[in-house]
Order: structure tokens, then sequence, then C-alpha cells
């Protein structure tokens, strides 16, 4: 979007909510835990990945009989382990999305004693699809990718791709929470903004009817 910040209020816009990034914890968890599209998708696909992880270990225990469920254990917890080193990379993809709408600068911040991290767009103002697509591409990226190379891992090296998959996917949580709050608020054109300096993103909408 080509609005500067100062510029949505004479264009119609109106402030509907500020989110401190400090709060960013308090906002995941209301809008994540509601009932909607993006929520149960989030927790259907990290069920899911549990399920194939069960089922598959299943099979191969009862039926090939060709691995113990500690070396089940074992790479699945390997590749949980490894999706910690995929942090720095899901930002980096948020940091590419932002850039590839038009933002011309980007940061990261971080709170390790909450585990949170954020790239953050400093006073660009995306709308609704350009922010949809910024949370959802470093889910998107990693786990398609992730599963296109599950055909060429050799020995059983398939449960640390799923053990990945399925923490990275646990990890986004937040991004989901994202897409939630514009699906809740589907009724109305919104756009976000982010200010670096102060550690705020304020969301501003006004009716698509006019």
């Amino acid at each position: 979007m080509k609005l500067s910040p100062e510029e949505l209020e004479s264009n119609g816009y109106e402030l509907i909510e500020t989110l401190e990034h400090k709060e960013l914890v308090p906002f995941v968890k209301k809008y994540l835990y509601r009932y909607g599209f993006w929520p149960l998708s989030y927790f259907g696909f990290v069920v899911a990945m549990l399920l194939a992880i069960g089922a598959l270990a299943g099979y191969m225990i009862a039926v090939k009989q060709n691995i113990l469920l500690p070396d089940i254990l074992g790479k699945t917890i390997l590749g949980c382990a490894l999706s910690f080193l995929l942090i720095p990379l899901h930002e980096y993809i948020h940091a590419i999305a932002y850039r590839a709408c038009g933002a011309k600068e980007v940061s990261y911040d971080a709170d390790l004693k909450k585990m949170v991290f954020m790239a953050i767009a400093h006073r660009f103002v995306a709308g609704s699809k350009e922010f949809r697509f910024v949370a959802i591409a470093p889910f998107a990226t990693i786990s398609i990718l992730s599963f296109a190379i599950i055909p060429f891992l050799g020995g059983h090296y398939i449960f640390t791709a799923l053990g990945l998959i399925f923490m990275h996917a646990a990890f986004c949580g937040g991004d989901f929470a994202m897409l939630s709050y514009l699906d809740l608020h589907k009724d109305l054109e919104v756009v976000t903004w982010d200010d670096k300096e102060n550690k705020v993103t304020f969301f501003y909408g006004k009716s698509k009817t006019g």
C-alpha cells in the first residue's frame, strides 16, 4: 500500500487496535484460541503431523519391523531440535515477503525469555492481502520444502523431517494469530504498520462498503 501512516485517517481509516510488542503473547492467545478458519487450520495441521508421525511409527514397528521405538523418538526429537535453527530463516522469509510488498526498512526484534521473534517493517503500511502474504510465507515455504526433501532422505530420517515440520508449525502460532485477527475483522478493510522505535504495531480499518 502506498499510503503513509499519517495519511490513513484522511483516507477514511480509523485506529481499531494498538499492539505493544511486549504484549504480543496475550494478543496471540486471544486470537489463536478461538473458533475460526485460521486457528482450526493451525491446530489441525499440528495434530495431523503428530498423527502422521504416530501412524508411520506404528507401521514401521508392527509391519515392516525394521526400526525400534527409541530410534523413532531419537530421530523425531532431532528434527524438533533442528527446527530451532530455522528461527532466523523464518524471520528472514518474513523480511523477504515484506520487501516484496514494497517495505524499504525491515529489522528484527526478539524476546528470548518469551521465545518471541519478530520481523518489523518500520512505518510500512500493509493492506490485508499484503499482511496475509507476509504472515503465511515462512510456514508455507519451510513446510513445502521440508515435505519435498522427504523422498530423498536415507534411512529413517523421515522422522527427523516430520519432527522438524511439526515443531516449526507449532512455532507459527503468532503468524496464524495475526491471520485470525484479520479474519475476525473481515468486514473491515484492515491495514497495519509497525513503529520500530516505540515497539508498537497499529491496526487501522474502514468499512468495505464505504
